[in-house]
Parts: C-alpha cells; structure tokens; sequence
C-alpha cells in the first residue's frame, strides 16, 4: 500500500504548482461568474445555509475521477480530488476542475423545449413536461404502429452512469436499432486485440520500462491512470517512444518521436515481429505454451523486414531495428500501448491484431509491466424482462461489418442504410448525450439523415447540433445534481465509483431515470412495469451481496479490494479465445474469410496538391462537450489549421490568415497555425468547433469543423469509421 500512495503523493508534488494556480484561478473566476448570473437572474438565490462536503464522481469525461464537491449555503464553491481515489491518483485535471462551469452555465437546457419553427432555425417555446413526454410518446407510437418499433433507432454516447437507462428503455420499446459511440472511436481496437487474448487488457503502464505509443495521446487524450503513469516509472528506467504523425504533448514527453507516415503503422510493427522473430529475441517458453500460431507466423513475417517498412513508413530500418531489440530486452516489463484513439484507417483491426501479436511474442501477457487482463468488482446486476414484439426486424445495419457489436452497432452503416430506406424505413430518432451532427463524419449526410425523419428527441444539458436540430429537447440534471447507479470499473486496480448530488437540480433539469420512467407510463403499463423501482432501490440491489460497498463510498467516495496489483492470475487457465490460448494465427478470422495473419495493405497516397486530414484530442476538451465551457473556452477560444511550414510556404500562407479547407463532402474556414510539429503532407484541427447551434454561444461561428470534412470510410471488420483517410484542400479564404 505504501508503494502506490508514495507514487501518488510523488505525482501530486510534481504537479502541485500548476495544480494550486489551477484552483486559484477557478475559484476566483467562478465567484465573479455566479454573481453575474446571480445578479441577471439565471440563478435563483439558495436558502440553504451552511458548508458540506460532498463525495461524487467527475462527469467531464469517461474517466469518472474521484472528486470531493465543496458546497456552501447551497452552491458548489468548487471542486477538489479525492485523494483516496486509486484511478486518478487522487488528481482532477483541468476539465474536473472546470465541471462547476456545468451547472452554472448560462447556456445550459433550463426546460423542455419544442420546436415552433423548422428544424435548424432556432425557434422554439417553452413547454411543462408532461406536455413534452405526451409528444414524444405519441409520436414514438405513431412510428411504431407505421413502420414496426424497428423505426424509431436509439443513439448514445458512452461512459455516462445512466446510459443503462436509455438502452434499457429502447430494449424494452422493442427497437433493436441502438447505436454507440464506440463505433467512432474504439470498437476496432477492442475486436483486434479481444481476437487475440479474448479481451480488451489494460497496459501496465506505471510498471513498464519500455513503452511505444503510436498516436494515443495520452498527454491530452487523457484516461486514468495511464496519462499520470506515463510520466512515473518504477528505477529510472522508463523509456516512451512515440509515433505520430503530430508533435502532441506526449510527443514533448517521449524519449523519441517518430513522424510516421499515416497509414503505415502495421508495418512499422510487422518490422518489429520481424526482428524480434528473425534474431530469437522473442520469449520462447511462452509463445510454446500460451500461445497458437506462431509456427505459422515465422514465414509470413519473412517478407516484412525494416528495410521495407523504410520505404512504406519512412522510419529509418535502423531505429525500427534499435527499437525492436531494446522493446525485446526489456521485455517483459515493455508494452506497445493498445491506444484508445479513433481507427486510423480501414484495416484498423489488423492493425490492432499485429499489435497484440507484437506484445505477444515478448511474453508480456499478464505481467508486471505488460498487459494485463482486467479485474472487477461484481455488483448485482439490474435485470428487467423486456416485453416481446413479434413484429420487429433485425437491426437496419446488420451484416454491414464481419464482427457487428449488437449494442454499439456502426454510425455509418446505419445512417446509409437509413437514407437509403433499405431494408425497412426508420423515421424517429432517440439521442442520449450524443451529439450526432457533430461527431459523425459527413456531417452534410447526417443532416440529410434527420431531414428525412418524422420526430427527432435529444436528451441533453446544452443545446448541441444536434438539439438544435431536434423536435423535441429535454433537459438532463447535470452529473453533479443527481444521484447515479454505482459503476464498477475494471482495470488492473478495480474500483466501484460513487456519484450523487451535490445540489439539487436546478431550473427545471431532470434525471435521464426519471424522464425514461416517466416517458415509459406513457408508452404502455408493460414498458412501466419494468422502470418500477427507485434509485435506492437499484443502489441497495447492486451491493446486496456486499454491503461494505455502500458503507465505503459513503465514508470515502470509493471502494476497492486491494491496492497493488495481482499478476499472473490467468496462467494456466482458458483464455476467452476458441482455442483457450493468445490467437496469433486466428482460425475464427480465417474460417469468417479475413486474413488471420495481419497482412498489410498499401493506402493511397496524398495526391499532389492535397493534405491529409488528421484528428486528435487536446487537454481541455471531451470531444464536443466541454469547447463551450466559459473555464475551458479562455484555454482554446477556437481552433487552427496546423500546416508545416515548407508546405505554406510553398502555398503563399502566412501565421494567423484566414484559409478555406476543403475535401468531397464540405468545407470549413478558421486560422492557419503554421508550425513545423506536424508532417508536410498532413494537416490537423481540434475537433468541437465550427457548430450550427447558436446555443452555444461562446463557439458559434467560431472555427471549423472537422466533422464536415471527414469522408465516412468503413472500416469493415468493426464497422468502426476510419478517420484518416479524407484527403483536403487548402487555400486563403
């Protein structure tokens, strides 16, 4: 126990300068925010007197950090860590710091809304709740009764404690329509590396001395603990290597930034297999007995040497052989990172395939400093007995990828399948916190997609894009004013997080609980019977095996079985693959017609003239959700075109102009930021801004936006969106 709390307090010290200017400046601005708005009546004057100290769980982002609220007579004064918090570390980041600006936002949903004008233009009239559930009700059941249940599809992002909800209630209505975020981010990376160990692991990133990331900015892209654990290794030993097409932060904190040409990560590491094959530095006693398939491995790397990865991935063959011997000597305490960023391109899973077998053959499975399988607190789980409709079809988008998830479905897929009105029509649209316009590529055909639906209904607290273009807008309490289920997150150290509120909910804001239980009396007394319970009930359920649960989150905010790891709990047992062992040779990819060896594939070159558009995350920002954030918006007030230097110069463009970036499905215009941290045939800009809602009113008008440009490319195996693969054009506005 002493080991992890004196790396925690360490890390704290080494931020704790910026950390305190941090608070400083939070609190101070706060006060001035809340008497202004005090003062022009967004906020009602509290009667509640008196300090509390309140435990909950940050909702800035899916980390769900622990963070103490500080409330005094009635408002949350701010925010601090909790230092018994084992996943953060005990530290909040400028976005937990910053999520009192949530609840006294002037821009935040106060009421009901229906749309009074058409969809886009910004009319709307305040309406009670019983007025707006009527009509969402109503017309959920005229698409049901015309078009079977099938036609009203359920979006939402993820990571939010009361999700389960929404994705309960479109179970329960009969939909089997539902669409996650997943399928824009990670779904390609969880099937890549789950067909070769039969789960998704956790890299040991704290105890590694040697670690490759190749575009998981954790520096930015922040996820607990991995972001604080990059910069603290056990003896001095650590050694990050990072692969970017970008200088990021974490790119600044490496030993080595490699600018990799886009698209050609697998042969970087078919290289790396290749050496590590070729000279025997692979772990021999382990690839015999946990492993399949590396005999068939030895001859399919043969052809991938440096040399040729030289010429695909323009890293020299020298530093690709450096590399791979000094990530094999320190093995197994060395880990290529499995990343949690969006898919690169379309063959992302055999991407992530070649990197699992890279981890693989150095013998890092379920070791101190490797990867390790994740470990979780059971809670009893929340059942419910769905009603059964005889009517209801398959999914619209089934078949359209090789391993489809049936909850996270693929964006893309679904929305052409919807345009297309094939195989059945789908005219009503549920969304849960996903801002659809915004975060789908082309963001033209998502438009269209909503254009052609007969009811649209967002669930949110800020009027997004997609709000905007809504028929019916209902307002969420924030994370800080309501009272969630317990969520037991996995990991190398399992912890179950505690949220509740800290003040009540304020305007006319509701929990998504109450509004699905409400919307669901109104959709019949079978759909009701199943949301009969209250939230202590469901809270009391989930630790009725274990009531320590409850006692210890309400004592310190948290729960959690040990504080050190425990390694090698697998060995010797089945793994969750067909054959109980790592798949390095998938006979399941092969019996389905993949390749079950990862075999690479050359990707279209930049064609002259053209710049290929990267994505990527920074500090300040959870995708869209926080750009308007008045404490995060003074950090980034806009975003910029990032274009190297001999490339403007070559195009006539100086710092700071105004450019117009262009590819084949739209346009954006917002500064130019000439620098020389990115390659000269790529360009990039943050994503959350160029937004169509002027409810947003920081950010409206304000930059580009990314998902206007960005081509839909399937990537076929996931059904996860590739998002490197647009290519743009770039000129002065």
């Amino acid at each position: 126990m002493s080991r992890l709390i004196d790396k925690k307090l360490s890390r704290r010290r080494f931020l704790g300068t910026s950390t305190c200017a941090l608070a400083t400046a939070t609190v101070g601005s706060q006060a001035r925010v809340l008497k202004a708005l005090a003062e022009s009546g967004e906020v009602t004057t509290s009667k509640v007197a008196g300090s509390k100290d309140v435990f909950t769980a940050c909702g800035m982002c899916v980390n769900k950090c622990g963070v103490i609220a500080r409330v005094r007579d009635g408002r949350i004064h701010k925010l601090d860590p909790n230092p018994d918090y084992i996943k953060s570390r005990g530290m909040l980041c400028a976005r937990g710091n910053a999520g009192v600006k949530v609840v006294y936002d002037p821009d935040r949903l106060k009421y009901p809304l229906i749309r009074a004008g058409k969809r886009g233009e910004g009319k709307w009239r305040r309406a009670s709740w019983d007025e707006a559930l009527d009509l969402v009700a109503k017309k959920m059941n005229a698409i049901a009764e015309k078009y079977t249940r099938a036609g009203v599809m359920f979006a939402s992002t993820e990571g939010t404690f009361q999700e389960h909800f929404f994705l309960q209630m479109a179970e329960c209505f009969g939909s089997p329509n539902t669409v996650r975020h997943p399928t824009l981010c990670l779904s390609s990376n969880i099937q890549g590396f789950s067909a070769t160990y039969g789960t998704f692991p956790t890299p040991d990133v704290l105890n590694s001395d040697y670690i490759i990331m190749a575009g998981a900015n954790r520096s930015e892209a922040l996820i607990t603990p991995d972001s604080i654990d990059q910069l603290k290794g056990d003896g001095g030993r650590r050694k990050l290597v990072y692969i970017d097409p970008r200088f990021t932060k974490t790119a600044a904190k490496a030993d080595e930034w490699l600018p990799i040409k886009p698209g050609t990560d697998m042969a970087f590491v078919l290289a790396m297999i290749h050496v590590i094959v070729a000279e025997g530095l692979y772990a021999k006693d382990f690839v015999e007995t946990l492993t399949v398939g590396f005999d068939k491995l030895v001859p399919h790397i043969k052809p991938y040497t440096p040399e040729w990865a030289e010429k695909e991935c323009e890293i020299p063959a020298r530093d690709i052989r450096r590399i791979a011997r000094e990530f094999a000597k320190a093995a197994p305490k060395a880990v290529f990172y499995p990343g949690r960023r969006s898919s690169f391109a379309d063959d992302d899973v055999q991407l992530r395939r070649a990197m699992a077998i890279l981890n693989a053959v150095i013998g890092n499975w379920d070791t101190e400093g490797g990867l390790v399988p994740n470990s979780k607190i059971k809670l009893q789980k929340h059942d419910y007995l769905a009603p059964w409709y005889d009517d209801v079809p398959e999914r619209i988008d089934k078949g359209s990828a090789v391993f489809l998830s049936e909850k996270d479905g693929s964006w893309t897929a679904m929305r052409d399948r919807i345009l297309a009105g094939k195989p059945y029509p789908v005219k009503g649209m549920m969304i849960y916190k996903q801002n659809v316009v915004m975060s789908v590529p082309n963001r033209a055909k998502t438009l269209k997609m909503m254009d052609q639906m007969d009811f649209i209904c967002t669930i949110d607290i800020t009027m997004s894009d997609t709000a905007w273009y809504s028929d019916v807008v209902l307002p969420e309490a924030t994370y800080l004013e309501r009272q969630d289920p317990l969520e037991s997150l996995s990991g190398i150290l399992p912890v179950v997080a505690f949220r509740q509120p800290c003040i009540e909910a304020m305007f006319e804001s509701k929990p998504n609980l109450w509004i699905m239980q409400n919307l669901a009396k109104r959709l019949g007394s079978e759909i009701a019977e199943t949301f009969d319970f209250t939230m202590d009930d469901l809270i009391h359920h989930q630790v009725s095996k274990n009531p320590k649960i409850l006692k210890d989150l309400k004592s310190n905010g948290v729960h959690y079985m040990k504080v050190l790891p425990t390694y090698g709990l697998t060995r010797g047992k089945r793994l969750r693959t067909k054959t109980g062992k790592i798949e390095i040779y998938s006979a399941n990819y092969a019996k389905k017609g993949l390749d079950p060896l990862p075999v690479y594939t050359k990707h279209a070159e930049v064609p002259a003239g053209k710049f290929r558009l990267l994505v990527g995350r920074n500090a300040y920002f959870t995708h869209w959700t926080t750009a308007n954030n008045a404490y995060l918006h003074e950090l980034m007030p806009e975003n910029t075109l990032w274009l190297n230097t001999t490339s403007a110069k070559k195009l006539g463009l100086i710092d700071g102009q105004k450019v117009k970036v262009k590819s084949p499905v739209g346009e954006g215009t917002l500064k130019l930021e000439v620098t020389d941290k990115i390659r000269p045939d790529c360009v990039y800009m943050a994503h959350g801004f160029g937004v169509l809602s002027k409810g947003q009113s920081l950010i409206y008008g304000v930059g580009a936006c990314d998902a206007a440009l960005i081509e839909e490319k399937l990537e076929p195996i996931s059904g996860n969106v590739a998002m490197h693969q647009t290519f743009v054009e770039v000129s002065p506005a």
